[in-house]
């Protein structure tokens, strides 16, 4: 364990599930992930369990879903056995896995620091060990902050490309599936199945986005360099031509617009149970003008057409994932909100542009796991899938 905490089994497993979610559920025992065991975000619904949604107001109101959602049930019908629901964020609202109502899930990588959200709860149970792989959903890098933070393998799918049916939508527009594993190979095993069989392919074109290692604290950033340099031949660019601003002003307005949209009227109802940041969250949703919107739309468009021209088939983007260590998890308010607008710089990123990334561990800083990502052109999650299998733990840091 970390530093000089050290936290039982037991309390890293009651912190990562959800009570209410089913203690084993399986529909095969063959296929591709027989004999593996899974969870999933509490964003999912799973047929007769309710979905809470990190909030006691929807595990109380809330009947039990009547349908799996399907990127559930393609897990299952190949074989693999649910073991739990896992603790999330506030409706999904969060970085940090910082949950008020149940609580956060434990790091096991390094327990006085918080797992990265919002899919904590399933950051946490891969970590520990409980299960093989957890399913997540990623708007703004709820998957790829908590592998980073856990020293994990992270995958956001292509926007799109996997099925967010019965999943609880917070930005429609962000929202992707993906999956954590603690390994390259099972991320890959796991990907087969939704994507289909992950071939050999030629190097990539390693585009090392320079700019983006200026954004971490000085310390980090000269640590994850040399393993960014190590991946092979690459070539430097600068990302942000239009500077950082201009690409957190393009996600801002649509991020928060598609939150009033989908939670707004839930949100605001008379009574509701919130915490107090994401109520204010909720809050701030609502003042975004229509023309910010108009606007933001346009210039998403022009990034995201820069960035596929850019990689091609066979382009990988190589950035830092996020930009320090996980704050602590008795950090002030105001450490968490200047962590959040420096991290999500770079989560912005493939979250605006729609395109697959994955999360791997490249090294360890003062004890904490850091990782490393790769950006694919649409759809080349294969590509990054084999790409990061072949390099195994960058020093044997896993």
């Amino acid at each position: 364990m970390h530093g000089s905490v050290t936290v039982s089994s037991d309390e890293i497993r009651r912190l990562a599930f959800a009570e209410h979610g089913p203690a084993s559920l399986q529909i095969s025992e063959t296929g591709a992930l027989a004999g593996l065991d899974f969870a999933v975000k509490d964003l999912f619904d799973v047929a007769g369990y309710k979905t809470a949604c990190g909030n006691p107001d929807r595990l109380r109101d809330s009947a039990p879903a009547v349908a799996t959602a399907p990127s559930v049930v393609v897990a299952l019908a190949a074989g693999a056995r649910l073991i739990g629901k896992t603790h999330t964020d506030e409706v999904a609202c969060g970085m940090f896995g910082m949950n008020p109502h149940f609580g956060i899930p434990i790091n096991p990588k390094a327990p006085d620091r918080v797992p990265g959200g919002s899919s904590s709860g399933s950051a946490s149970a891969v970590a520990a060990g409980f299960c093989d792989f957890a399913l997540g959903s990623d708007t703004g890098g709820s998957i790829r902050v908590p592998a980073s933070f856990c020293g994990l393998y992270g995958l956001r799918t292509t926007f799109g490309r996997v099925s967010v049916a019965g999943v609880m939508a917070m930005a429609p527009s962000f929202d992707t599936v993906g999956w954590l594993a603690r390994d390259a190979a099972m991320l890959r095993r796991v990907s087969e199945v939704y994507l289909g069989p992950v071939g050999k392919y030629s190097a990539p074109r390693l585009l090392l986005a320079r700019d983006t290692f200026d954004i971490p604290s000085r310390s980090i950033g000269a640590a994850l360099l040399p393993f960014a340099n190590a991946l092979g031949a690459t070539r430097e660019i600068t990302l942000f031509e239009e500077g950082v601003d201009y690409w957190l002003d393009t996600f801002r307005p649509l991020q928060l617009h598609d939150l009033w949209s989908t939670l707004g009227q839930w949100g605001t109802a008379p009574g509701r149970n919130l915490s107090q940041a994401v109520a204010e969250r909720i809050e701030l949703s609502s003042t975004i003008k229509p023309e910010a919107v108009a606007a933001a739309v346009l210039k998403r468009e022009a990034l995201t057409t820069r960035l596929i021209d850019l990689l091609g088939d066979d382009g990988f983007i190589i950035i830092p994932t996020a930009h320090d260590l996980p704050p602590l998890r008795d950090a002030p308010v105001s450490a968490q909100v200047e962590f959040r607008e420096k991290t999500l710089a770079l989560t912005c990123i493939a979250s605006l542009t729609r395109l697959p990334q994955i999360n791997i561990l490249a090294t360890t800083f003062d004890g904490c796991p850091i990782g490393l990502s790769l950006i694919a052109g649409p759809r080349g999650e294969e590509r990054l899938l084999a790409f990061a299998e072949n390099l195994g733990a960058l020093d044997g840091a896993a």
